[in-house]
């Protein structure tokens, strides 16, 4: 039978009070700008409770940050990488690895002149030139 391992209270009273640092944001005011009791943040920051799940989605939007943000530690995304990733996603396989190869500094008339790419197989990527 697998051990289930325990929430890290400590973590996650910590992770709240490094954004609520970040943000300039009493526990007070998160508390009430989330719609929570006065007091519910600073009973998390102070490792009495743990926000439930929906506490924990709306403390994430607020600081515009996914749970997987909150979790591995890293801030959100600036706008201008948010922005690129949009536009990364709206493209084709064939023009993202183009824009790859272009910022890795190879050189696009060789890659006109590479296998021909075939998008529905990504494991068929033309190969790196070394150049």
């Amino acid at each position: 039978m697998e051990k289930k391992r325990p929430v890290d209270t400590k973590f996650i009273a910590e992770r709240i009070t490094k954004l609520r640092m970040e943000h300039k944001v009493s526990e007070y005011q998160l508390s009430l700008d989330l719609g929570f009791s006065k007091g519910y943040i600073q009973a998390i920051s102070s490792g009495n409770i743990l926000p439930s799940l929906s506490s924990l989605y709306k403390i994430c939007e607020y600081f515009d940050i996914t749970p997987e943000q909150f979790f591995s530690g890293s801030g959100s995304d600036s706008k201008l990488l948010k922005d690129l990733l949009k536009v990364l996603r709206e493209m084709s396989p064939e023009e993202q690895y183009t824009l790859y190869h272009f910022l890795k500094g190879g050189n696009l008339s060789e890659l006109k002149d590479q296998v021909d790419f075939n998008p529905e197989s990504p494991a068929e990527l033309p190969p790196e030139s070394d150049s």
